[in-house]
């Protein structure tokens, strides 16, 4: 498990498991892998995604097989309701509500408003 920047770079694996099992003909095993986010917050940007590298092979015949999947990391909604009517050249009160979903506190945060009729980004 590897983090990959938005240019497609892949960083150093992070974390390597590694798993032996015997599959009965017409059967399937299942490997399950919980990544949390104390684990992984440390090798990704706000932009980044998760690469998950798997490889099998079979002892009896040397058959490999490999799967990549990437997972795309979602980023938080911000949340924008008007509190009254909004009128041509009149203020509008907007509420902004994000929350946090991380298990860390936040801080230093800052929000940036513009729109049509605003002289310059507040």
């Amino acid at each position: 498990l590897c983090a990959v920047r938005y240019t497609g770079v892949s960083g150093a694996p992070f974390r390597q498991e590694q798993h032996r099992r015997t599959v009965s003909p017409g059967q399937e095993e299942t490997v399950t892998m919980t990544v949390a986010y104390a684990e992984y917050g440390p090798h990704v940007g706000d932009q980044d995604a998760l690469k998950l590298t798997v490889a099998g092979a079979v002892e009896e015949t040397g058959q490999v097989v490999a799967k990549e999947l990437r997972v795309r990391l979602h980023t938080p909604e911000l949340t924008l309701t008007l509190l009254a009517p909004a009128v041509v050249g009149q203020e509008t009160p907007v509420q902004v509500v994000f929350q946090n979903p991380l298990p860390e506190t936040l801080s230093g945060a800052t929000l940036r408003m513009e729109g049509a009729g605003v002289s310059c980004p507040k």
